[in-house]
Parts: C-alpha cells; sequence; structure tokens
C-alpha cells in the first residue's frame, strides 16, 4: 500500500480554502503560469495522470463497524477483555458512544488498498487494571491485520505494585499482563525503559522501531469503538500527506468498571489558554458585534441591530475540521512526515508540552491538524484520587523519581536547593516545574522573542523576566543538542513564525488571537464564586459579597465588587488607615536621635556588641557562621527591635547576616527602616510582594541565607548573651543535629525577660507528637527533643536543604513543626534541646499588642497538620489520625503528599514505627501509646440498676483541650470505640524511676486526672493537661491489670481515694471508705495494633 503522490494535495474542506493555493511538499504556490486560462500552461498536481480516486465513498445503508471484528472464532476465545459492543455501540450503563456518533459516519465505504500501513505505539507506566490488555485487544480486534503492522508498547520504567485492593483488581501492571498481550498476536512489541523517560522520549522509542507507513500513537487506557476507526483517520492523510489526524474521545470512567460517561458532548476546537494549558473551545466568531452607527438608523431599526450577532460556527459533526492544537495522544501521521518534522524534541520529559510543540510544528511547518468526528476512542481520564474496592484507581499527577527531578534541575541538586519555583503566586509541586520547564522549552523554540512569551512569563511567574530557577531552563535550551536539532529542523523546512500562525492559524479558526494578544481583553471573564462575569461589578449577580472573591474582592468603602488589582486604588480604606498610624510611627523613628535617657520605641539604645574574645566554652577554631532569618508579616512595632537584639548579641565573626523577610507587610518595613540604615546592623531585606504566610517566608529567607547554619526565630524575639554559642559547637560535631533554645517569655513594653527558670533545664524546648497531629510540651532528663515547637531552631544549612527544607504545599502556619522534626529524626538527623541558650519570646495572649495581624486560610492549619502526618505516619494516619474530629473532613479525599515525600526519597529514611521505638520513653514509658484501653465502670451497691462510668463532663476527642471535670455518667459504647467521646482511660505518665505509669488519662485527650493535691472531702474531681513526668498522681491498686475490681487511689500518699456518693457524684475519700471499679470493655487500640511483632515483643518484655 502506497500513499498518494507527495506532489499531490488537496486544499482543505474549510471555508475558508483558496483554490489557487496547493501545499506540495510543504510549500505554498499561486504559479498557475502567466495566463490562467490557457490549457496550454495550466498543470494539475496530477498532470499527466488520471484525476485521483479519493479512498472512500458513502452509501444508503448503515455498516456494521460496531459488531464488526477481525478475529476468527478461535482468537475471539483467547480475548479476555474485549468487549461487545453490540449494534448500537452500547456499552455496560447504555450511555457514551451512541449518543455521540453520527449516524452518517456508518454510511461511508473504504478502499483499503488505497490505504496506508499503520504503527500502533502505544505508551505506559504503572498502568492499573488490565488497562493495557484491553487497550492491545480493541486495537487488534478492530483494525484490518492487513493495514496493521505492528502495535509496540513501550514500558516507561513500569513497577510492579503491591496493595490490598480486591482480588480482581491489579493496581500496576506486572509480568502476567507482559506475557498475556504477546500471547495475543506475533505483531504485539514489548519495549522496556530501563529509567523513567515519560510520554514524548517514550514514543520516540516506539516511532523508531516502527515499521507502518503510518504512526499511530495512542495511551493505554483506550478502547477503540468501531472497526473502522483507523480507515476514518488514513483518508485524510492519503488526501494530503501533511496531516495529523486526531481521533474524537468518549469518556470511560477510572471507577473499576470502565463505564462510559457522558463524552465529550458537543465537538469543539482545541485551544490554549493564557498558561499554555491545553482546552476547548465550543465555537467560533459568536462574541462578535457589529459596529453600529447610531446616527444611521432610526430607535426601532437600531434596537433590532444591536440585537444582532454574527452566528457562532460550531465543528461539523462528521466531517473533518481543522484545529489549532490537540490533545497529546490519539492521532495518526505519517511516518515520513513525523521525522520531517524532527520527531519530539529530546529534551521533554514526562508529560507536557509535547502535544502544543506538535501543533506549532505541523501548521507552521507546511501541514495541518484535524479533528476526525466518526473516528472515536474510548478514553479513560484519570482522576485526582485513589481508593480502594471499585475506586479509583489512577493518581494524577504522578509520582516521580528523584533522579529525574535532579536530572533536570527541578529539586535538588547534590544537596543543593535550586529555587522556590513560584507558578502563579504559588510554590509548584515536582508535576508543575517539568511541566513548566517543557513549556519554557515549547515557547523558546516556537513562539521566539515575541510580546506573547513575556506576556506568559508575566501571567505565570508574576513578572516579565524569568527567576533564575527558571531561567536555568532556558538557558539549558540554548545549549541543548537536542533543541538546537529542532531548530535547525524548522530553518531546513522554512518553517513559519509566530506572528503568521496567529493571523492564518489560530485567529482564522478560532475567531480570536493568540492568549497573550492585547486585542483578546474584550473577551476577558473575571473568575468569581463558581462562575465567570464579564466583570467584577457582575459578579455577585444578586448574591452579594459572598460570591466576590477569585479574581475579585469586596470594596466595604463603596459596598461594590472591583478588581483585586484595583483595590488599592479605588478602595483605600483599610489600607490608608494602617498607613496612617505607620506613617506617625515611621515619622518618629525618623527624627533626630532622642535626648539624653530617652529611649525611642522602635530602636533598642546603642551599646556595644558582643565580642568574641569574651565568650566563654567556645571553641575557637570553630569557622561556622550563622545566618539568622526572621520572617515578618505586619510585625512593624517589633521587627527593628528584634533585629537589633540579634546585632547586639552575636559577634562579627560569628554573623553572617539577619534576613528580614517582608511578608508582603503594608507599608513594607523598609520605609520604616531603610535597607540603608538596617545594613549597619547586617539585616538583608527580602520583599514578598504577595504573602505566603510564616512557611514560605521562613522558606524565601532560607533560600537567601548565605551562613553554614541557619537560625530561626520569629519576629518578636530578644536572645540572651551567648545564645549562639550551643548552635556552632553541635553543629560542628554533627552538620545533621538541630538545635532547639530554651523558650522564655518577653515583655514588649520594656523589651525585658521574664520567667527564666532558676535553674538550667528549665523553660520550653521540646515537644511530642500525639496522634491527631498535635504538638504538646514536655520535659526529661535526656537532652533529645522528639517534635520542635516550630518557630526556633538552629539548623545547618546544608541538612535544611539536603532534606528539602519546606513543605512548598504548606500554606500559612502549622504543620511544618511536624513535618521537619520527623525529617531529621528518621533521615539520620537530631534534634536537641540548649538548655544554656535562652531566647525571649512574645507569646500571643489574645490583647491588642500581641495579635497577629496576618490572616490565616480556613482550615490552612489542620490541612498541614494533616499533609505532615499523612507523609510520616504511615498506616497511623488513615486509621488512626483520621478518627478525630479535627480531621474528618479529610476523610476519604485525595491528599497529595508528594512535594514531602519526593524531596527526601533518596536519604533512605526510617519509618515511623522505627521513630516511635526512638521515643519509648514517651510512647510507653509514658504510655502514650497504651496497650490497652478501658471504661472506668463504678461498682454500684444492688439497688443500681444503671452503670455508671467516669467521663469528661464536656471535652470529646482533642490533644488541644484544657482542664475539665470529672464526672459520672451512664456508661455507653463497646469495645470498637468509635465516637469522639473521651470515655476511655489508660494508665499512663512516667513514675519517678522512669517507668510507667503513675496516672490515668482519657484516650484520645491530652487530659489526665488531677491527682497533684488532692482535698479530703473535696466532692469535685478535675482532669489537666498531662504531665508525662507527673510520677505517682492516680492510679488503680492493685495495679496487676488481670484484678477484677480496684481502688481508684490519687495523690501520692497512697491513703486517697475516689468514691461514688449517692450513686451521682464522686468524693475524695480515705481509702478503707471508698467504692470500688471495675474495668469495663476493654480492649488494644488499633495504634497499639499497627506496631509490628518485633516491637510489641520488645515493648512488652522491657515493661
Amino acid at each position: 500500500n502506497n500513499f498518494a503522490d507527495d506532489n499531490y494535495s488537496t486544499p482543505s474542506r474549510h471555508d475558508n480554502a483558496q483554490d489557487s493555493v496547493v501545499f506540495q511538499g510543504g510549500e505554498e504556490s499561486n504559479d498557475t503560469g502567466s495566463d490562467a486560462t490557457s490549457s496550454s500552461n495550466y498543470k494539475t498536481p496530477w498532470h499527466g495522470k488520471a484525476p485521483p480516486t479519493p479512498p472512500w465513498y458513502m452509501e444508503s445503508d448503515p455498516d456494521d463497524s460496531f459488531e464488526r471484528i477481525y478475529l476468527s472464532s478461535s482468537e475471539r476465545k483467547k480475548y479476555k477483555h474485549l468487549r461487545n459492543l453490540g449494534s448500537g455501540g452500547v456499552v455496560n450503563k447504555g450511555i457514551g458512544i451512541k449518543h455521540f456518533y453520527n449516524p452518517m459516519c456508518r454510511h461511508y465505504r473504504f478502499d483499503e488498498s488505497a490505504m496506508p500501513t499503520v504503527s500502533v505505539i502505544m505508551t505506559t507506566q504503572n498502568e492499573p487494571d488490565d488497562w493495557v490488555s484491553l487497550s492491545v485487544e480493541s486495537i487488534l480486534a478492530r483494525t484490518p491485520p492487513a493495514l496493521l503492522v505492528d502495535v509496540i508498547v513501550v514500558d516507561d520504567n513500569g513497577v510492579p505494585g503491591h496493595h490490598d485492593l480486591p482480588a480482581d483488581i491489579r493496581k500496576n501492571i506486572d509480568e502476567r499482563e507482559w506475557d498475556y498481550i504477546k500471547s495475543l498476536s506475533p505483531k504485539v512489541k514489548v519495549i522496556k525503559h530501563d529509567d523513567r523517560e515519560g510520554c514524548a522520549r517514550s514514543r520516540l522509542t516506539g516511532a523508531r522501531v516502527a515499521r507502518g507507513e503510518v504512526l499511530m500513537f495512542v495511551d493505554s487506557h483506550v478502547e477503540m469503538t468501531s472497526s473502522t476507526w483507523y480507515h476514518h483517520l488514513a483518508a485524510p492523510i492519503v488526501e494530503n500527506p501533511h496531516t495529523i489526524a486526531m481521533q474524537t474521545i468518549d469518556v470511560i470512567d477510572d471507577l473499576g468498571t470502565k463505564d462510559y460517561g457522558s463524552g465529550v458532548g458537543p465537538l469543539q476546537y482545541g485551544i490554549v489558554n493564557d498558561q499554555f494549558w491545553f482546552g476547548y473551545q465550543a465555537d467560533r466568531f459568536g462574541d462578535y458585534a457589529e459596529p453600529i452607527d447610531n446616527s444611521r438608523f432610526a430607535k426601532e431599526e437600531l434596537a433590532e441591530r444591536k440585537k444582532m450577532k454574527y452566528a457562532a460556527e460550531v465543528p461539523d459533526t462528521r466531517e473533518p475540521y481543522e484545529t489549532p492544537f490537540g490533545p497529546g495522544s490519539l492521532f495518526a501521521i505519517r511516518a515520513d512526515e513525523f521525522w520531517r518534522l524532527g520527531g519530539y524534541d529530546e529534551g521533554l520529559y514526562v508529560w507536557g508540552g509535547e502535544n502544543t510543540e506538535m501543533a506549532f510544528k505541523i501548521w507552521m511547518c507546511g501541514g495541518r491538524m484535524l479533528m476526525v468526528p466518526c473516528s472515536r476512542v474510548g478514553h479513560m481520564y484519570r482522576q485526582h484520587k485513589e481508593k480502594d474496592g471499585r475506586g479509583a484507581l489512577t493518581r494524577w499527577p504522578p509520582d516521580l523519581p528523584k533522579e529525574m527531578r535532579d536530572r533536570l534541575g527541578c529539586s535538588y541538586r547534590n544537596g543543593t536547593y535550586t529555587g522556590q519555583f513560584i507558578v502563579l503566586k504559588h510554590p509548584a509541586d515536582n508535576f508543575t516545574r517539568i511541566t513548566t520547564r517543557n513549556n519554557l522549552r515549547v515557547m523558546e523554540g516556537w513562539v521566539g522573542d515575541h510580546p506573547a512569551k513575556y506576556a506568559y512569563y508575566k501571567r505565570m511567574f508574576g513578572q516579565e523576566t524569568l527567576a533564575p530557577e527558571f531561567q536555568r531552563f532556558v538557558n539549558e535550551w540554548k545549549i541543548d543538542p537536542a533543541a538546537q536539532k529542532q531548530m535547525q529542523i524548522k530553518k531546513d523546512n522554512q518553517c513559519h513564525d509566530f506572528d503568521w500562525w496567529d493571523k492564518y492559524v489560530f485567529k482564522r479558526l478560532t475567531g480570536r488571537h493568540h492568549p497573550w494578544h492585547p486585542d483578546n481583553k474584550k473577551y476577558q471573564k473575571v473568575t468569581c464564586g463558581s462562575h465567570k462575569a464579564k466583570s467584577c461589578e457582575a459578579c455577585p449577580q444578586g448574591n452579594g459579597k459572598e460570591w466576590c472573591n477569585g479574581d475579585c474582592s469586596w470594596c466595604l468603602l463603596q459596598n461594590k465588587c472591583i478588581a483585586v488589582e484595583d483595590k488599592a486604588k479605588l478602595c483605600p480604606s483599610n489600607a490608608a488607615r494602617k498607613r496612617r498610624v505607620l506613617e506617625k510611627k515611621l515619622s518618629n523613628v525618623k527624627e533626630a536621635k532622642p535626648a539624653e535617657g530617652q529611649q525611642r520605641s522602635q530602636h533598642l539604645e546603642t551599646r556595644e556588641r558582643a565580642k568574641l574574645s569574651d565568650v566563654k566554652h567556645y571553641n575557637t577554631n570553630n569557622k561556622l557562621t550563622i545566618s539568622v532569618v526572621v520572617p515578618c508579616g505586619f510585625e512593624h512595632d517589633y521587627f527593628i527591635r528584634t533585629a537589633e537584639s540579634i546585632f547586639y548579641e552575636t559577634p562579627s565573626q560569628i554573623l553572617k547576616e539577619i534576613v528580614l523577610v517582608d511578608d508582603a507587610s503594608e507599608p513594607p518595613l523598609k520605609q520604616l527602616w531603610s535597607e540603608e540604615a538596617a545594613s549597619e546592623f547586617s539585616v538583608k531585606y527580602v520583599r514578598l510582594d504577595e504573602p505566603r504566610g510564616l512557611i514560605g517566608a521562613k522558606q524565601a529567607g532560607a533560600e537567601a541565607a548565605t551562613g553554614d547554619i541557619i537560625v530561626f526565630f520569629d519576629c518578636h524575639v530578644k536572645p540572651a548573651p551567648d545564645y549562639w554559642v550551643p548552635y556552632v559547637n553541635a553543629v560542628e560535631g554533627n552538620y545533621k543535629r538541630v538545635v532547639i533554645p530554651t523558650i522564655t517569655s518577653l515583655n514588649v513594653d520594656t523589651w525585658e525577660e521574664f520567667n527564666r527558670p532558676a535553674a538550667s533545664g528549665g523553660g520550653m524546648s521540646k515537644c511530642y507528637l500525639t496522634f491527631d497531629a498535635e504538638f504538646k510540651w514536655t520535659t526529661d532528663k535526656t537532652p533529645y527533643v522528639p517534635i520542635m515547637s516550630g518557630g526556633l531552631l538552629a539548623i545547618s544549612r546544608n541538612w535544611f536543604f539536603e532534606i528539602g527544607g519546606y513543605d512548598s504545599s504548606m500554606k500559612g502556619w502549622g504543620g511544618e513543626n511536624i513535618d521537619q522534626s520527623l525529617r531529621i529524626w528518621t533521615c539520620g538527623g537530631e534534634i536537641v534541646s540548649a538548655p544554656e541558650s535562652y531566647v525571649a519570646h512574645m507569646w500571643r495572649d489574645g490583647t491588642a499588642k500581641t495579635k497577629a495581624n496576618y490572616k490565616l486560610g480556613a482550615g490552612d492549619a489542620v490541612k498541614n497538620r494533616a499533609r505532615a502526618v499523612k507523609a510520616h505516619l504511615g498506616p497511623w494516619f488513615e486509621k488512626k489520625t483520621l478518627t478525630f474530629p479535627s480531621f474528618k473532613d479529610w476523610r476519604g479525599k485525595e491528599l497529595d503528599t508528594s512535594s514531602i515525600t519526593d524531596t527526601f526519597s533518596n536519604l533512605k529514611c526510617k519509618n515511623f514505627e522505627w521513630y516511635l521505638n526512638r521515643f519509648k520513653n514517651i510512647y510507653r514509658d509514658a504510655g502514650v501509646l497504651p496497650k490497652e484501653v478501658f471504661q472506668m465502670e463504678a461498682i454500684l451497691d444492688e439497688t443500681s440498676s444503671t452503670p455508671l462510668c467516669l467521663e469528661l463532663k464536656t471535652m470529646h476527642w482533642t490533644n488541644y483541650g484544657s482542664a475539665d471535670e470529672i464526672v459520672l455518667k451512664q456508661c455507653t459504647g463497646d469495645a470498637s470505640a468509635s465516637e469522639p467521646k473521651p470515655i476511655w482511660w489508660h494508665r499512663s505518665s512516667r513514675l519517678q524511676d522512669g517507668s510507667c505509669c503513675g496516672s490515668l488519662r482519657a484516650w484520645n485527650t491530652d487530659q489526665c486526672v488531677d491527682g497533684r493535691n488532692p482535698q479530703l472531702g473535696a466532692t469535685k474531681l478535675s482532669s489537666y493537661t498531662c504531665n508525662l513526668d507527673s510520677g505517682l498522681e492516680a492510679f488503680l491498686d492493685p495495679p496487676n491489670d488481670d484484678a477484677e475490681e480496684f481502688l481508684l487511689k490519687v495523690g501520692r500518699d497512697d491513703q486517697r481515694c475516689v468514691t461514688v456518693k449517692g450513686n451521682s457524684s464522686l468524693k475524695i475519700v480515705k481509702c478503707e471508705h471508698a467504692s470500688k471499679w471495675r474495668k469495663r470493655n476493654a480492649f488494644t487500640p488499633i495504634e497499639y495494633e499497627l506496631l509490628g511483632g518485633d516491637s510489641k515483643s520488645d515493648w512488652e518484655s522491657d515493661s
């Protein structure tokens, strides 16, 4: 089967085709001789031959393309997954295909002898649930054997999966499936990559070994839905060999059933938006309006003309139609045309950019791209979730190997952080970084130095110049041999430029200029609520200010919805009020030096800076320096005094700089303290124009820091003399050692420390983690800190970036301390307290002067904590954390934590069970992870028919509680505790010898029975926040767990007990007069069950 002559091609069938223009080998020609009417001069493209016969015609009756398969009965029996489409093309639920095929598609007839052969190239990577088998079967069964040369399946380094799904579902492909598809036909070939290469490079692998005249690129989760799918694609390629013919997609769900959904609906044009992402447009020219001269028409006629609009054009439902862009797969192209265009840019990795690059190439270099409505394919769109059972099995975007991210400069290279990667005002995850990298390559190659490229930069990155982390990709493109090869092919093909493409392709086919053209402003709509509107004023549409969000913001001053970018100018009330207050402070700062003895509110009194020669316990051979990172959001009252305090207490040889991160404060902090004046105190400003919150600001500061050690302080602290000495001493001995100071209190009026403990070792420096992602202050005799409080710490710069810095997807505040602590411990580091390093800290006590002036997004803190514990806790997250009420909104929801796990995937980190064993002194000895929980039932006299149990009066499950009253209530529940009521108890807290247990703790809370100072005769029993080192406070006697009856003793003298008074209340009495208690519904909680056998044996043998 041979193609038509390369010099033969017909004009496109769209209305704008010019019959005099014939494409020949990618060039245009209007040369019809000196006399177009002269038969001696006029030559047809088939001069000297008979006019060509099209490879298709139409009949009156429909064909059997839904029922027909190209298999013998014995072959059909081998196919395990091929589905019978039926005469109407109906699958399973009976919806989908039949609704979207134009019935006339079945009236085509084809001359297969005039059609080219085809190689189908399928790329896959960890495809679930037999999708590869179904895809291959449908291709073999519904493609004419005489035309199908081979089916090449490229496995892009897939990994067989292990999971808890039902037996009839496999999460990832395995060797059995490879063997199965190869057994179907000798035409099936499987090629396996040793490394992950991505879509474009995998397709190139298949294309290089393909033997067909046409290359057909498909995904590995498709189903060909008729036996003429290929004929409809091949026909326009025969007519014009410079054609990409694309299938039209019907949607298959990913819920395991492979049912067809509602399809794509009306056919649409493929476009890109201003983020350079592929999308669809339903029609063209529908939003044009006729220019009207009001003076020419009477009032009635003018009103009628104003109603007139251009008729919207929609794609034909049968005939192929031209489209500027298409999706990345499911298209056919002549093999020699594919290679004429240079194939794919080999520098495009993973996903993204390959479809836009191919579309630019085909159009700019003399070809065309067609959507073919009669060639339909079922396609499973990946969902952003992953569930057990019959739930969605795919995950998108995919996990990316660290080796690939490092190779592409998208994360960390040799332990060095390579950038923040802010895209659309948010930190980009690794997948977005790589797709953005690909898009920048396509922009450089095919848009070039055009205003559209800089408008794209502005849209994506907030400025027309690239940040270094993105500029690196462009610099790489300029010297990359793969990119230069593409540019040479572009030159050899004499391809058109971007302006030509905009004028003759995009504008012609969509009715609009390219997405970054200034003319498009009249079509732009703003996003507000869940819809779009022509303007912000139109946003609320009767729904009030609740819908005024997204691109818009509500102005209280004018009581209307306005554009966010205009708010500062049009609605200055709040900003102006703050500015007036702060400008007054600014004027005070700029005044001359105050009189003798008078202290300025913003600055400390000038004094001598600490000298290194005066410092004791410091190794002078230690050459480590520190950078102090201070994130400040609207901390106008305190940031100067904080920076000056750090400066005065840190010798010049030690302090490299103070990185003061201004998190979008208004007015900017440097207006109160100029850069020149601040530099005298070693301050380096980092200004963030958009607020990133505490976590983002700390990350930005760390990236700007140049010292060997990064010290993170809050913007309202005062370090004590020699605070830094333990930091440099500890880190010098182990660069993976993180140091936590002892935190005391700061009076911001006098700028003096208070509440320092009487002896070294007091104060607050260490916390422990509870299963609802809370952290509780604690003390013990070791120097080790299980969980940092978060704000104040010292860490070597190398170790900070080696473990990935702060999670780029966390917003605002909260959870970062949990994530960082678990990273440090499980990945080979350690956290220690420094009892001799004191830092006074302003606590937010609810007063106006300590109130935070920044806002947290609703739910951000909980989501941050959820991300942290999901990334680290393994099965404890799903089976324990999600049982707490504070996480109820995350049950059953997808929570992508790859931005955490990917960053330290190469560090061979240990799991959470290792962490629990590392801190057995907390989780075992202090009873935070109990082996048994039980209800405390009072043993009453025979006259009482209702069992009564101890319960907290108001609190439910939370480790962020407060003192409560312990009361008697009717016993409820059973041994499968699932209700968030703290009616189960367990032994907890360490005795003086360090063993368990000296108290009783309400399960899933931080509340213990208060036995610190029980008074005989007291009729009220209270709880308090558990002290893990409580000693003997509240306990069951006898301590033997097998006993049937117990006394509930409180206090350290072993003489006072809790009794039931009048069958309804409690009282503290001498133990000989006390009632007895029994354990009720005792069981082993899930948090203990999840421990491995070795851990359980170890814990029980050491107890």
